[in-house]
């Protein structure tokens, strides 16, 4: 297996990305840095530089879709067997990508389809680990992995830190770039599933990620806050998702129900809020009219 772990950037904060480097470096065959136009594109180049990475720079943000592809384009031309698709902020333990290998492997000879294999992530800014998300019928049910050391299968795992064969990408599809940013990956593996090919979490694979950049508060639980332009992305990609024919039907109910959520939590709880209610109804217009890509 020769792995090239594949880091999407746009205005990084520097110091953690070169962590996120720093952290991948010794565990793969090779990095490369898509950058999206950032404004802070010199202190990227200077963090791919100091583990030999190479890096895509392009000259305006096409979204993380487009991005992912080209790495995948370039692991192809380079000889690569498997891509790492890394976020920005994600920080691997040592260990991460032989044991997210080894369990694809074992994985590979026990199942016929096999879409790709992620960490059980702990995310920042819930303090929580991930669960696995299963569909059954109109019910979607969430499974602990605390405890476990098996892989558990999934309906979808974060973009982040997953294990992808080129092989199964050729099989599956690439990222669908019109869909800029959000669900990207979860869009992916919907498409994965309804051609008989499963998503695993391995429960031993540490790695810390951020989802959002604050949070809000709802009773006990704690929500993600991202950009406001973010709110658009989500609630456009999850309203056109959920009538695709291959997402399973307590997906499309979860995507409407949250995006009929979306205008009350992020319009009372949050910041801008005028200007959060604006871009979540211009992305309720756009699911509908079909407009995808970036927001213009």
């Amino acid at each position: 297996m020769r792995v090239l772990a594949v880091a999407v950037t746009y205005n990084p904060d520097p110091d953690l990305l070169a962590r996120v480097l720093g952290s991948v470096a010794p565990q793969v065959q090779g990095i490369a840095v898509v950058d999206n136009n950032s404004s802070n594109a010199r202190s990227v180049r200077d963090a791919a530089s100091a583990v030999r990475a190479h890096v895509l720079e392009n000259e305006q943000n096409l979204g993380i879709a487009a991005a992912q592809n080209q790495g995948v384009a370039l692991a192809r031309d380079e000889g690569y067997s498997h891509i790492l698709l890394l976020d920005q902020d994600t920080v691997l333990a040592a260990g991460v990508v032989a044991d997210l290998s080894s369990h694809l492997a074992a994985l590979e000879v026990e199942y016929d389809g096999v879409a790709a294999i992620g960490p059980a992530y702990y995310e920042l800014n819930s303090e929580r680990q991930t669960r696995a998300y299963q569909a059954n019928g109109p019910l979607l049910s969430r499974r602990s992995l605390k405890g476990l050391d098996c892989p558990v299968e999934s309906d979808f795992i974060i973009a982040s830190a997953s294990l992808v064969s080129l092989d199964t990408l050729d099989k599956i599809g690439s990222f669908k770039e019109d869909l800029f940013i959000d669900l990207v990956d979860v869009e992916w593996c919907l498409r994965a599933r309804a051609s008989g090919y499963q998503s695993f979490l391995s429960p031993t694979a540490a790695v810390e990620h951020r989802l959002g950049s604050t949070i809000a508060r709802i009773g006990p639980r704690r929500v993600a806050v991202h950009v406001p332009i973010r709110n658009y992305y989500w609630v456009r990609n999850a309203l056109w998702l959920s009538r695709q024919p291959y997402t399973p039907l307590a997906w499309r109910l979860y995507f409407i129900s949250r995006a009929l959520i979306f205008p009350l939590v992020y319009t009372t709880l949050t910041d801008h809020r005028l200007m959060r209610l604006r871009l979540i109804c211009r992305g309720i217009w756009d699911s509908f009219t079909g407009h995808l890509g970036s927001l213009k």
